[in-house]
């Protein structure tokens, strides 16, 4: 804006009263003009004031207030009285902490007021329920206000029960189960009976807001970790494929304006050794941030080999992640991710060759093969976001590339020279999201965006006949397997807010995918046969809810979702029938409700769910050359209830119960014969009719700066099958762990044991075999002990 001035207004050369007169009267044009610059220029921002108290009213000083998406933050002063100036319009998380009193975030909005009130009452944290934030509907929410069901295990849990890797998790959640497939980078996981036989998830994994395409994609251990969150149900018309059972989202602590850090150190019993290290902060105050952590794990002689009479596994991994985040100004941010994994595996898949030999020998394997596994895994991404008056707008890349070789794997699992394998795998997976989220404070409020895709994978594999095969011995058989995915999806969710009590919320997602197999049997450059696929698929995926706030503590909602997991190839497969299988579909309807009792001293959360899951994707003869097909329809039911409770002071009481009905209506497998056979009415595999966890953590002072803190846990599981013909049962059994110590200011020593009865048990097991010729994990992991060593430092908030 350009303003022109005349000088001979402010000289004028006529009569004095004349040449005061229009001096003033240019005088007040200018001030006005400055005046209406000024305001134009600071009409955008706002101010944060307001008081932060305890419950019994009194100022609570020196207590950080931080709004999280600027990271500005202020200090209260003697009176508890904060202010923060200089604040775009916009909509921000603001959080109130102190140590010793619950963390309090509130959402609020800058806009023509300019001027926001806001009060903190601020709890003593072993009488009162923290607020639970989440990110499971793609936007900031509280746990106890969404329409789904969802668990959300805090950094504080994760640490005290000593979750360090997803078969932790194992019963922790109703009706979810995860346990090791047979190789640390493999885990099955299932909720509510929804799960998949394949390295393509059912459940599908997110970490910060990455998707993860394959089961070996995501790191195997979790170290500083800010929260993890468990949808169950599915959640297509936000996450698309992979979504077909629920979402598992891991999200990492990301650095601030305070300086921290810390390292441990582990040992234990089978020669279990945990090394970790990390720090964070700013690099420019207010504007760069960084954070940076890496971790060594390793173990050795879960298993014995018979055949050597020595250890059988010992795997070792190597794990680095970096965080940077840059304010580039009061609306936009950037925050970049990179993740290095390595795996050194000997000893993976330590089957037994069946059942009744696992019994009779438990955690021993007698095979030939040495089994090695190494896996190189990196995952970056990149999150910009923007937030404007009204509305945020996000951009996420995401790229992910593992490479994995297995060498000397004894598929025969016997001491003879029978069969074996290798491979030498990479993946490379790149992904794009644009989202926009609207106000949330609004009677109508949206999300939507855009996601595409791009994933490729090859597989040479090795197939060599010893000497022990007869015939065949000597015979070598090879292929080749490149698959490329190309997709991309659009979606909407809206919520509608009848007055204060009422919302209704609908979503839509369309998801369309294109793939291409070329694969390669024999030399590739001599004798090769060639075969070259192309499909395609699209789904258009729904969800209907509504929620009734009773009270500021009590809702109600029901709601409707279907999720669809796309179709595939069956790369191994040698029957041109059984190239190719199509998309199969699920259709959820759920009752809940959540609730807080007590002056916030106990939140119970229950839902009842029925799942109709249509042409279910089985796996057929998946131990040598199987493939997959639309074999299957299924229903569940079930209750899931989640109590946590604050009793008496220091101790909090965590209680979860899951209870699953699951029947076959058609799932046609061929009989001990040969001849196909439908197996209707027969249960789900990896699906307990229960799962039950109970937690307790009780921290109190036993001296100044020195506090004793014991975390018991107990899980019972019930009845489940670990094949389709449900002649492969494992009887209900329970696991004990405990993790209990002292810290004494910044220092943590804590002993801890898992599994402490040396609970025996069956984890996995090929499906889709009878039970007399079903390879199975059993009896893993076993009773393990140790101690760990802890240091954190804490840098002053730097305001």
């Amino acid at each position: 804006m350009f303003i022109k001035f005349n000088t001979s207004d402010f000289f004028n050369t006529g009569p004095v009263k004349k040449t005061h007169t229009i001096r003033k009267i240019n005088l007040s044009i200018c001030l006005c003009i400055l005046g209406i610059i000024t305001a134009v220029a600071q009409s955008k921002e706002g101010v944060i004031s307001g008081n932060v108290y305890t419950d019994n009213q009194k100022p609570l000083v020196n207590a950080n207030i931080l709004i999280e998406e600027l990271q500005k933050g202020a200090i209260s002063d003697s009176n508890g009285n904060f202010e923060i100036t200089n604040i775009p319009f916009g909509d921000y998380t603001v959080t109130a902490s102190m140590i010793g009193y619950n963390t309090i975030s509130k959402k609020i909005t800058i806009n023509k007021s300019k001027v926001k009130k806001i009060n903190f009452i601020c709890s003593d944290s072993s009488t009162e329920l923290q607020e639970v934030v989440i990110t499971a509907e793609k936007k900031e929410s509280s746990l106890q206000k969404v329409a789904i069901a969802v668990s959300a295990i805090s950094s504080k849990d994760i640490e005290a029960r000593k979750i360090v890797q997803y078969s932790d998790l194992l019963g922790t959640i109703p009706n979810f189960i995860t346990s090791n497939a047979g190789s640390p980078t493999l885990n099955m996981m299932s909720t509510r009976g929804i799960l998949t036989f394949s390295t393509d998830p059912a459940l599908g994994v997110y970490i910060d807001g990455v998707p993860m395409f394959s089961g070996y994609g995501s790191s195997i251990q979790l170290l500083d970790i800010e929260r993890i969150e468990i949808l169950r149900g599915p959640q297509s018309t936000l996450y698309g494929r992979n979504a077909l059972g629920g979402i598992i989202q891991i999200i990492t602590k990301k650095p601030t304006n305070q300086t921290q850090g810390f390292a441990e150190i582990g040992l234990g019993n089978y020669n279990t050794q945990r090394y970790g290290i990390g720090v964070s902060g700013p690099l420019v105050k207010d504007k760069l941030f960084a954070g940076f952590n890496f971790l060594y794990n390793t173990y050795k002689g879960y298993t014995t080999n018979q055949y050597t009479n020595n250890d059988f596994d010992q795997p070792k991994n190597y794990n680095g992640n970096l965080n940077l985040k840059y304010l580039a100004n009061d609306r936009l941010k950037f925050t970049l991710n990179a993740k290095a994994e390595k795996n050194d595996i000997t000893g993976t898949f330590p089957y037994a060759i069946n059942y009744q030999e696992a019994l009779e020998n438990p955690r021993t394997v007698n095979q030939n093969g040495t089994n090695i596994e190494t896996r190189k895994l990196l995952s970056t991404s990149l999150l910009a976001e923007y937030r404007g008056d009204s509305y945020a707008l996000s951009s996420t890349t995401g790229y992910t590339l593992r490479e994995g070789t297995y060498e000397d794997y004894d598929i025969d699992y016997t001491p003879y020279d029978v069969f074996t394998y290798e491979s030498f795998q990479q993946q490379k997976s790149l992904s794009q999201e644009f989202k926009i989220v609207t106000n949330q404070d609004k009677k109508v409020q949206f999300t939507g965006g855009l996601f595409s895709y791009y994933d490729w994978f090859k597989s040479p594999n090795t197939y060599k006949y010893g000497l022990d095969s007869g015939d065949y011995a000597g015979y070598i058989y090879t292929s080749t397997n490149t698959v490329r995915l190309y997709g991309a999806a659009a979606y909407g969710n809206i919520t509608y807010a009848i007055g204060s009590k009422w919302k209704l919320n609908a979503g839509l997602r369309f998801d369309y995918e294109e793939r291409n197999l070329e694969s390669y049997v024999g030399d590739v450059q001599i004798d090769s046969e060639t075969t070259t696929l192309d499909a395609n698929d699209n789904a258009l995926s729904s969800k209907f809810s509504a929620s009734y706030q009773a009270n500021k503590d009590m809702m109600f909602y029901a709601s409707y979702a279907s999720g669809f997991r796309q179709g595939g190839f069956n790369s191994y497969s040698v029957d041109p029938d059984h190239f190719t299988y199509k998309p199969e579909y699920t259709n959820n309807y759920e009752v809940g409700v959540k609730s807080e009792w007590w002056n916030h001293k106990l939140r119970a959360n229950m839902s009842l769910y029925y799942i109709k899951w249509d042409d279910q994707q089985q796996t057929v003869n998946a131990q040598i050359s199987g493939y997959t097909d639309n074999i299957g329809e299924m229903t569940s039911k079930g209750l899931e209830i989640e109590l946590i409770a604050l009793p008496i002071k220091n101790l909090e009481l965590s209680y979860s119960l899951g209870l699953v009905d699951t029947e076959y209506q058609n799932l046609i497998l061929p009989d001990e014969n040969g001849l196909d056979y439908n197996y209707k009415e027969n249960k789900q595999v990896f699906t307990p009719s229960y799962t039950s966890n109970l937690s307790l953590n009780y921290n109190t002072d036993i001296a100044k700066n020195l506090n004793l803190f014991v975390v018991p846990q107990w899980t019972a599981l019930g009845k489940q099958y670990f094949n389709y013909y449900n002649d492969l049962v494992q009887d209900p059994y329970s696991l004990i762990n405990l993790n209990l110590g002292v810290k004494y200011k910044n220092y943590e020593f804590s002993l801890w044991g898992k599994n402490l009865t040396d609970t025996e048990y069956l984890s996995f097991a090929y499906a889709t075999s009878t039970a007399s010729a079903a390879s199975v994990l059993y009896a893993n992991p076993p009773l393990t002990f140790g101690f760990t060593f802890k240091v954190k430092f804490n840098g002053l908030h730097n305001d």
